[in-house]
């Protein structure tokens, strides 16, 4: 059954974000940043026996709150799209790889995983890229590069949109110059939020530039500390969540209202 209850804006509940998921309209939706559970930790909140069949189920609630054209990155662990058909559902258009090189990488029975796996969707064909928005600097060597760009089919062939641009390269699907947090870093809220609830600003950015315009209505299903809901503030989207761990619920809101003149207000699943 559709739904069409109006979706609330820029307002974050407080319960069970599958509860809350339930209530959201139709076709409402530009973007979705979902960090929610990996199923690979000792978390209560990471308490998921089948990471796969959990995603599944998110990916088709997704494809029904997302407008046509929207986007959902959803994050996890390289196995969490292991085994599974999301192609009724959503497009799958990449495997952004999070590179974490400052992992400890002690691993003694096989090779450490030193990066998370964002899997970027859409609902059909992607209404909103914003490449010049997340360009990044160029590194390739001078020589080399001028080398490619004498091709035939890059100086005037179908290839030309390629040849250099003075604003950056696109980021691609690995990601390294975004470092995760560390004890160290002035951004991190809570020790024990480290390489699990917290994600770096600029990561959530990025992606939000890319896959979302001015206006825009961005859903965090699993907001924890409000990193998204602080990026779409200074970005000037739209947005809507839902925690149920008050604690992290005051933390967020501590986050926005020091970025914007938001009002701080939490709205119970079962009052809304």
């Amino acid at each position: 059954m559709a739904r069409k209850a109006s979706a609330v804006l820029s307002q974050l509940f407080l319960g069970d974000s599958h509860d809350y998921l339930d209530k959201i309209a139709d076709d409402s939706v530009d973007l979705v940043v979902c960090d929610g559970p990996y199923g690979a930790t000792d978390h209560a909140w990471d308490g998921v026996r089948d990471i796969q069949t959990y995603n599944l189920a998110l990916i088709k609630v997704f494809a029904r709150i997302l407008k046509p054209g929207g986007a959902l990155y959803l994050f996890g662990k390289p196995d969490g799209m292991d085994c599974i058909d999301y192609r009724p559902y959503l497009r799958l258009v990449s495997k952004i790889v999070w590179y974490q090189p400052s992992r400890l990488a002690q691993g003694r029975r096989t090779y450490t995983n030193n990066y998370d796996l964002i899997a970027y969707f859409t609902k059909g064909k992607a209404k909103t890229y914003n490449l010049d928005a997340v360009r990044v600097p160029q590194l390739v060597e001078l020589t080399h590069r001028l080398r490619c760009e004498r091709v035939p089919s890059v100086q005037k062939g179908p290839f030309g949109k390629t040849l250099f641009n003075p604003k950056g390269k696109n980021p691609g699907d690995v990601w390294g110059d975004i470092k995760q947090l560390t004890y160290k870093s002035k951004e991190l809220l809570q020790r024990n939020g480290l390489h699990s609830i917290q994600k770096p600003l600029a990561l959530i950015e990025r992606i939000i530039k890319a896959s979302s315009n001015e206006g825009d209505l961005v859903l965090d299903p699993f907001v924890g500390t409000g990193t998204t809901l602080v990026a779409c503030e200074k970005l000037k989207r739209k947005w809507m969540g839902c925690e149920m761990d008050p604690k992290l619920v005051a933390i967020a809101h501590k986050r926005l209202a020091q970025v914007s003149a938001y009002h701080s207000k939490t709205t119970s699943l079962a009052a809304a």
